[in-house]
């Protein structure tokens, strides 16, 4: 298969205005991939060349890109920064120097036929996996060569992508439920069959895997798949509610209300072989940054193989006061992580077991999972069992709750006893409800929300952004709609470093996922996540989270934005505060909606 074939697609993909269009140029693309080349493909639609897990980084800055694109095209590296500057784009730059090269060589009889397409697929995905393993001395020299070498033999457009490819910027608006939906289309029978694509996702993370299966041994054989030990589970998600009584009306009338800690969500996978492996919520692997907690659950973990959930807490180990999260975040570092551990131990506080030696205990109820938990590690003072306690009436859990407050936690996460309470792999739903401090406030919500675009700033914020445009997601749409306008809680730092921070996302026009009313001076593809503090949810003929599910041509806007200074880095765009919750935050502040 033609590397063109999928450059072709990218392109058509970029310019693609509405998501119902992504997805049918997206089918079109996988119905025309061999069999055996399904996976490669769908990895490449993410915008990597392996499983988001695997921590495989091509792992090229624009510099060394950009002086690979210099030694293809024939020109000298200070030409292709001269362009650059122009084009904003180094993809748009090689685009520009090969296609001037090819006219430069037809001369003015236009003889010369334009560069044909000669890449395959499978050599480009191969060349880029030696360019992402070249490492120690000398390695530099290597990548470069190997990239230029890809780009002497690619045409205007295929060296378009690659280089955006390479450099972590491809930028074609479409997310993972969006690939799911086109694998559907094409391999299922119809969008019909997305839950169970979706589910088998959600517990391998590896969209290659479930497309692989799919087109091999068909839908059944993707509902068999379970989790095993090194494939991380994408994490399960909690809703959010701000009053006892009606969080235990939600869950059947008791629940568990366990601590909510202000720390880094880890899952942590042993395989057979010993090898013990520490993910992020956004399948980062942190292992090198925690050697401390991986010596320590290899110590006192007990099943041989197991994939188990905590909190890694910054923590006091004389006092064991709770510290904040930034001062967790400090660990994750390449360099210094033997001062780092000295200096900021951790704690980690467990809260479920997905698997153990072999038993996929995902669909168990919760106080199942809560059993095997404890019977499965060995109690320290550094590693313990979150505080949980089982609560049947508001006045309990209220209580429950300003305990946790009065020992330095967020708050609680009130989780559903019912027997058909498993663990929803990636999901946001019901059997889990966040009650947090910030939540206990008619006027004080704190939501996560991505930067869809950005208005420039005048006066005193001349030359640097005034606003940015912020968005929720809506998981049922994959679709980002505008919930406000912030621009307040920034720093002069902040406001300064924002534009570099957000150039990789940048868009020449409104991404297709995001649903907007208002327009921006610059648009980003969703992707940096912010924490804002609002004073109140109201109706908007503007913004367009939850149009018309309140009132009919409305949506719903946070009053007074104010940033409170946490860069979510721990959260991808796709975890941002969803509709759902934007929704059940309006109506818990007015028990008789207007419009109704």
């Amino acid at each position: 298969m033609r590397y063109e074939i999928v450059a072709e697609a990218y392109r058509d993909l970029e310019q693609a205005s509405g998501r119902l269009e992504l997805i049918s140029r997206l089918a079109a693309l996988l119905a025309e991939t061999p069999a055996e080349l399904l996976p490669t493909v769908t990895y490449l639609c993410q915008g990597q060349i392996a499983p988001e897990f695997a921590g495989v980084e091509i792992g090229l800055a624009e510099k060394l890109a950009a002086r690979a694109l210099a030694e293809a095209a024939g020109v000298s590296n200070e030409h292709v920064l001269a362009v650059l500057r122009d084009t904003g784009d180094l993809g748009h730059t090689a685009e520009q120097l090969l296609a001037g090269n090819a006219a430069e060589a037809r001369g003015d009889e236009g003889a010369v036929p334009a560069r044909p397409a000669t890449l395959e697929v499978a050599g480009v995905v191969n060349t880029l996996h030696e360019i992402a393993a070249a490492t120690g001395p000398g390695s530099q020299t290597r990548k470069l060569t190997l990239l230029a070498g890809l780009l002497r033999q690619a045409t205007p457009l295929e060296a378009r992508y690659l280089l955006r490819l390479v450099t972590g910027m491809l930028r074609l608006g479409i997310g993972t439920p969006t690939i799911l939906d086109a694998l559907a289309q094409v391999y299922a029978g119809g969008r019909a069959a997305r839950p169970v694509l979706e589910r088998a996702y959600n517990i391998c993370s590896d969209l290659g895997l479930v497309a692989g299966i799919l087109v091999t041994d068909g839908l059944p054989a993707v509902e068999q798949l379970h989790v095993r030990p090194g494939n991380p589970v994408r994490v399960m998600l909690a809703q959010r509610l701000s009053n006892a009584a009606e969080i235990l009306t939600k869950l059947g009338g008791t629940c568990a209300a366990e601590y909510k800690y202000d720390g880094m969500r880890v899952q942590a996978h042993r395989s057979a072989d010993g090898q013990l492996e520490l993910f992020t919520r956004r399948l980062e692997r942190v292992s090198s940054q925690f050697p401390d907690v991986v010596e320590m659950l290899q110590s006192r973990l007990r099943p041989r193989e197991a994939i188990l959930e905590g909190e890694v807490v910054a923590a006091d180990p004389v006092s064991g006061e709770l510290r904040p999260f930034q001062e967790v975040m400090f660990r994750r570092r390449k360099h210094g992580i033997t001062e780092a551990v000295r200096d900021i131990p951790v704690s980690l506080f467990c809260f479920d077991l997905l698997y153990a030696d072999g038993e996929d205990l995902t669909r168990l109820p919760y106080p199942q999972r809560r059993d095997r938990l404890a019977q499965a590690i060995s109690l320290s003072a550094q590693l313990q069992l979150t505080t949980a306690t089982q609560v049947a009436d508001a006045a309990a859990l209220d209580a429950a709750f300003e305990q946790a407050i009065t020992d330095g936690c967020e708050g609680l996460v009130c989780k559903s006893l019912a027997a058909s309470a498993g663990y929803q792999a990636g999901a946001r739903g019901w059997l889990w409800i966040k009650l947090k401090r910030d939540y206990r406030t008619e006027l004080s919500d704190t939501l996560d929300l991505a930067v869809v675009g950005a208005l420039w700033g005048r006066g005193r914020r001349r030359g640097v952004y005034g606003a940015l445009l912020l968005a929720a997601y809506d998981p049922d749409t994959d679709t980002f709609p505008t919930v406000c306008k912030c621009g307040t809680g920034f720093s002069d730092a902040d406001l300064a470093a924002l534009p570099a921070r957000l150039a990789p996302l940048e868009r020449p026009q409104r991404p297709a996922r995001v649903d907007a009313r208002r327009e921006a001076d610059v648009w980003f593809e969703p992707g940096l996540v912010l924490e804002v503090l609002g004073a109140e949810l109201t109706l908007s003929p503007t913004h367009t989270a939850g149009w018309g599910q309140v009132k009919a041509d409305a949506g719903l806007a946070l009053r007074f934005p104010r940033f409170t200074g946490r860069y979510r880095d721990d959260k991808a765009a796709e975890d941002a505060t969803t509709v759902e919750e934007i929704l059940q935050l309006y109506r818990s502040a007015r028990p008789t909606p207007a419009g109704t």
